[in-house]
């Protein structure tokens, strides 16, 4: 054998010994990626559903919320017009 059998044995087996090294890696990539389809194949399926959930429940608890804000604002707004219409009548300066 000579020096030029030599270097391509050695090349034929830095190659072989690379693609063992990188076959994993490539397979791993592969499966991931095929997850990853799957997975934007479900999110397109359920998403809308959890999206139209989210919004019921938004608007039902602005409902709820308003609800239960109204009379205490309601409360409030006339204790602040009963409190203005006494410091008006309470306190006027006299000219």
């Amino acid at each position: 054998m000579d020096l030029a059998t030599l270097s391509n044995l050695s090349l034929v087996w830095l190659i072989f010994l690379a693609l063992i090294f990188l076959l994993p890696i490539g397979v791993l990539f592969f499966f991931a990626i095929r997850g990853m389809r799957r997975l934007r194949q479900l999110a397109e399926q359920y998403l809308p559903i959890a999206q139209e959930k989210t919004w019921l429940v938004e608007s039902k608890s602005e409902e709820i919320s308003q609800k239960v804000a109204d009379p205490i604002i309601g409360v409030q707004s006339k204790a602040a017009q009963a409190d203005g219409l006494a410091r008006a009548i309470f306190r006027r300066k006299s000219t």
